[in-house]
């Protein structure tokens, strides 16, 4: 287009790119005959092959361990950042474990028993009962909390380990 005498306002309108875009590229053309991108043009890559592959595996074996761990472990000079989009890559993310298990009928059974027990209540009642939560309030920036490199979809079907919390008369 532009060796057809088209400006580059119109060649960029045509193309859908910006004119910033269609004068690198013609500049480009002009002056190197080509329009390809130059090789090696990015950032070097500061893990091999066989040390991606050592990241991954150290996550699928050990669901827990951490960037930090991983970094140690290879031995190369990487940010976390770089870890964490390599698993990504592969398709793992870093997850909370769950919590409880699901809820078994008998534990649903035991449950509504003990609510139908005291559906009768006042408010005297219910005042004489301390309810308390297990909210965390973390005042630092690490909240010491386990987390697992998991596929979307392994929540309950992986051999992870999980917390259980259940109340006693549940158990």
């Amino acid at each position: 287009m532009k060796t057809a005498g088209w400006s580059t306002r119109r060649v960029a309108g045509q193309v859908d790119r910006s004119e910033c875009a269609v004068r690198n590229c013609w500049q480009q053309w002009t002056r190197e005959g080509t329009h390809a991108r130059k090789s090696g043009s990015g950032s070097t890559r500061k893990t091999s092959r066989r040390e991606d592959r050592r990241i991954l595996r150290q996550a699928l074996v050990d669901p827990t361990v951490t960037r930090s761990t991983i970094r140690a472990d290879v031995g190369v000079e990487i940010v976390p950042q770089t870890i964490s989009r390599h698993l990504a890559e592969a398709n793992l993310k870093s997850k909370h474990p769950f919590r409880a298990l699901p809820l078994t009928p008998e534990h649903r059974q035991l449950s509504l028993q003990w609510c139908q027990a005291r559906s009768m209540w006042n408010v005297t009642d219910c005042q004489k009962v301390v309810f308390c939560d297990e909210s965390r309030f973390v005042l630092g920036t690490d909240d010491n909390c386990v987390r697992m490199w998991r596929r979307p979809g392994e929540r309950y079907n992986s051999p992870t380990p999980f917390y259980v919390t259940l109340p006693a008369q549940l158990v």
